[in-house]
């Protein structure tokens, strides 16, 4: 775990502490749950020497802004927060300097009156709308330095399976597509013009090319506008390594190139 400066969030461990947190209040956990989960997962780094200021004023500090810091964490945590004051990890005197006056503005805060608990909205189950066997496609209208022959051309995906994994909230399982990607320079009529379109290669490799990504999506307002569906394929062979294919993916829509993970570029 890095840290990079004096800051309350200027480190690895704080910053993965506060999401861990807040994607437990996501996943539907109430707040003892939450935090009890929260402690026990920390385990072992709450042993580090240094880790474990990093967890608790973290943790106080993202409890007391949503309205959840219980007078026994206040206390631990103000305990750390005197320890951490002449912790042998901040090397000079300036630098403590600087990590004091951190501390003095978290200490301020935590003894001030907490805001009212807010809310913070579950996160459901995402579930894409799509099936294994479907070919959609949607034209590409952004011109891409370097790509501009591909502006007007068609790009198509082929759902090879759908599985579930937490990619966006800790604990809470969507629906994620794994696809393989084509592109036609005519709009497509039918699953044999989608037959017939090249792939597209994810990878750089002669040797191994990689013809499959991951949509992983929040919401399905990335999508392009005009996407849409061609139908099934029963028949669906994956790509070969020598059949002729189209450069990368970087002619994408950004929005919708961004949803996807697992390729390399």
């Amino acid at each position: 775990m890095g840290t990079w400066s004096t800051g309350l969030y200027q480190n690895d461990m704080s910053s993965d502490v506060k999401d861990d947190y807040i994607g437990k209040l996501k996943a539907g956990k109430d707040d003892e749950t939450a935090l009890r989960e929260i402690l026990s997962e920390y385990q072992y780094e709450l042993e580090d020497i240094d880790c474990k200021y990093d967890i608790y004023l973290a943790l106080a500090d993202t409890l007391w802004k949503k309205g959840r810091l219980t007078e026994s964490f206040k206390v631990k945590a103000l305990e750390m927060l005197e320890e951490d004051r002449i912790s042998e990890r901040w090397e000079s005197e300036k630098i403590r300097k600087e990590r004091s006056r951190v501390l003095d503005k978290l200490k301020a805060e935590l003894e001030s009156p907490m805001p009212e608990r807010k809310k913070v909205p579950v996160h459901k189950p995402y579930v894409t709308g799509w099936k294994q066997g479907e070919v959609y496609y949607f034209e590409v209208k952004q011109e891409v330095e370097g790509y501009e022959k591909y502006l007007g051309w068609y790009a198509m995906f082929y759902v090879d399976r759908l599985f579930q994994q937490d990619w966006n909230v800790r604990g809470v399982d969507d629906e994620v597509a794994e696809a393989y990607f084509f592109m036609a320079k005519d709009k497509p009529q039918s699953i044999e013009d989608f037959k017939k379109a090249r792939p597209v290669c994810f990878s750089k490799g002669k040797d191994s090319r990689r013809y499959k990504a991951k949509i992983v999506e929040r919401s399905k307002r990335k999508r392009p506008k005009d996407l849409t569906l061609l139908g099934s394929c029963e028949s669906f062979q994956p790509p070969k390594h020598n059949d002729k294919i189209t450069e990368l993916f970087f002619w994408m829509e950004p929005d919708f190139r961004s949803m996807l993970r697992g390729y390399e570029y």
